[in-house]
């Protein structure tokens, strides 16, 4: 028997808030991300994110939905705040640099405050969940296309193809360059007198962001209800953390995927408790081998990066309090003080009162969205993600990284909509069985209109 179809008209604002989605937004959403390669190639993936993210956060106060921040991201305010506050401070005492302060004014704005808009315009303009999700899997598809053409490449002329943006070919002397090329490899220094090897880097800036972006992109696959994007999106993302050899993103996938199954459905935990005899018997190869691959793989970068963090901590011993703001300039090596970790950031930049409220603000996240997965066990991908970036974030940093923020954002905005609008439905069991008009999805016009039918 074919359900009944009830028009649009005559469902309430309260139900599934369906009178509050913003369509022409949803395209844009979906498009800005799954056009990630174009804006690569182009070379303005770094200014695309933060304008449209801002944008949106301007169209959404359109919509009459209400929108409150959860305790986490009122935290994440307070943090900005501080950051804020230290920077004043420290560029009156003249401690900080006016260009590197400016920097990190765009990262504060272009980034951090970037990602509590991006949530909230989702929610206000109840963007669709699996319109996200589709978006995230189709960048993981030209990820597994950009693997096979480079690796290809790589295997057949034994050098890395070489690729530029549009920008840098128009500007090769342009500021900031690595910013606006478009580098599909790079090289990497294994050690004194040992020969580079190719690194991947895919649609971003650098090897970490790669990796990033793709444990976000297999999380996102688990919640992709067709098979085809599911699969491909998922290598996309697997064999681009493995070609970036993003070795904390290797970390974090396993961890995501974990928590994606475990708390994903009752199966998932069977599985995992049924596998840890077999892994127990193994773990002690796997611990020599990881050890010996985060150890003595890539040694030089591995004590450089130890020598960072231990003059990093230092200077952040004469500003405990407050921090210096911004980044500063170290007397050994070529990299800026508080960066290349998170934590070391984070401690440089605004001191124990910056990273205590952090701190606060990531956990009550995580405690968020394990309340939202609790009522909704197919969001335990979302959970997956954030753990991941969590692990990431050790050795990792948030700046500069705009499309990375603006996926997760989008994505957990998105979660909240679903869960809210799967409890309006719980709510309204009479209506369980009638089919229920949606509007077209964003792939779904592209085809009409491909088709000539609109």
């Amino acid at each position: 028997m074919t359900r009944p179809t009830i028009p649009p008209k005559s469902i309430g604002t309260s139900y599934l808030g369906r009178q509050e989605l913003d369509i022409t937004a949803e395209r844009i959403v979906f498009w800005t991300i799954a056009l990630v390669p174009v804006w690569w190639i182009v070379g303005i993936q770094i200014a695309v994110y933060p304008f449209v993210g801002w944008y949106l956060f301007y169209r959404s106060f359109r919509q009459p939905k209400q929108v409150t921040f959860p305790f986490g991201w009122n935290m994440w305010w307070l943090y900005i705040g501080v950051w804020l506050l230290s920077l004043v401070i420290n560029l009156a005492l003249g401690t900080a640099e006016i260009g590197r302060s400016m920097t990190t004014l765009g990262s504060i704005f272009g980034v951090w405050v970037l990602t509590v808009i991006v949530w909230y315009a989702m929610r206000r303009l109840a963007i669709r969940y699996h319109v996200i999700i589709r978006a995230i899997c189709i960048v993981g598809c030209c990820q597994l296309l950009a693997v096979f053409i480079g690796q290809g490449y790589v295997l057949a002329t034994g050098s890395v193809l070489q690729t530029h943006s549009i920008i840098t070919t128009l500007v090769p002397s342009i500021p900031a360059r690595v910013f606006f090329d478009a580098e599909l490899y790079g090289y990497d220094e294994l050690g004194w007198d040992v020969e580079s090897i190719p690194r991947l880097k895919s649609f971003y800036y650098w090897y970490p962001l790669a990796g990033t972006m793709s444990i976000f992109i297999c999380m996102a696959s688990l919640s992709e209800p067709k098979r085809f994007w599911q699969v491909l999106s998922f290598l996309g993302g697997l064999t681009t953390i493995w070609f970036a050899a993003a070795r904390s993103a290797q970390v974090g996938i396993s961890l995501a995927t974990f928590l994606a199954i475990w708390f994903g459905s009752r199966l998932g935990r069977k599985i995992i408790l049924g596998s840890l005899i077999p892994f127990g018997l193994v773990s002690p190869v796997v611990v020599v081998e990881v050890y010996k691959y985060f150890f003595e793989y890539r040694s030089d970068s591995g004590a450089a990066r130890l020598a960072l963090y231990d003059e990093t901590f230092k200077a952040f011993l004469r500003s405990p309090l407050l921090g210096y703001g911004t980044h500063g300039r170290s007397e050994t090596l070529e990299v800026p003080l508080g960066s290349h970790s998170q934590i070391y950031s984070t401690l440089y930049h605004t001191g124990v009162l910056g990273s205590f409220i952090l701190i606060v603000a990531w956990i009550a996240l995580a405690v968020a969205l394990l309340r939202l997965i609790h009522k909704q066990p197919k969001l335990s991908p979302t959970l997956g993600a954030w753990a991941g970036l969590t692990f990431v974030m050790t050795s990792g940093e948030l700046e500069a990284a705009s499309v990375t923020v603006f996926v997760l954002a989008a994505w957990l905005g998105c979660a909240w909509n679903w869960e809210e609008q799967m409890s309006i439905k719980a709510k309204q069991p009479w209506l369980s069985g009638v089919q229920i008009p949606q509007p077209p999805t964003p792939w779904q016009s592209l085809q009409y209109w491909w088709s000539g039918s609109i």
